[in-house]
């Protein structure tokens, strides 16, 4: 029979640690937002504890990406119009100024810019170099508003999604526009 025990962590909740006598090392499970530790043959709970403790912000890291992935539009609640109408006010004051910004930060042009109120798209650049900026941008994090806002940047040079589109922009978020672009997936524009 397996030996079992409950460690309580002041953040994770309840760790459960185990014994398994096929188990050739220590090792850390999460399934579906549990945590178990495995103890191998000839190991003691006193190891598993400083070894969980070691690994704890690896174990916090993969909980928020398991997160993520799991509620895209949780963070989206339903809003009233009156809601999305201030949503909307703030877009128009806060996109464009930070869309110049950007530009200038990172040395792009464009011709202009327009609030829209997209269902589909965060964003938009066209062979002209308008750029459109979907309202619901404003729901996101900082940093993935300033990864649409640069994506858009980038097509005014690259008006596709080729390699040389990707190292640019890539270029200018400090090596993580596909890490970005993963992230950003985990979020739908909310249907009202």
């Amino acid at each position: 029979m397996t030996q079992q025990y409950v460690f309580n962590d002041s953040l994770l909740g309840s760790i459960l640690f185990r014994h398994n006598p096929r188990a050739k090392k220590y090792i850390i499970r999460i399934k579906h937002d549990a945590i178990s530790v495995t103890i191998p043959y000839g190991g003691n709970y006193q190891y598993a504890e400083s070894f969980f403790k070691e690994n704890r912000n690896i174990v916090l890291q993969k909980l928020t990406e398991l997160q993520l992935k799991k509620q895209p539009e949780s963070d989206f609640p339903k809003r009233s119009a009156q809601e999305y109408t201030l949503l909307h006010q703030k877009a128009v004051l806060f996109l464009p100024a930070e869309l110049i910004r950007l530009a200038k930060e990172h040395g792009f042009s464009f011709r202009q810019v327009k609030i829209s109120k997209s269902k589909t798209r965060w964003g938009s650049c066209s062979s002209k170099g308008t750029i459109n900026l979907s309202f619901h941008l404003m729901l996101l994090p900082k940093h993935l508003i300033e990864y649409v806002l640069l994506h858009e940047l980038c097509h005014t040079i690259e008006m596709n999604h080729s390699t040389a589109f990707w190292a640019l922009l890539d270029k200018h978020t400090n090596g993580k526009a596909r890490e970005l672009r993963a992230e950003i997936r985990n979020y739908h524009i909310p249907n009202r």
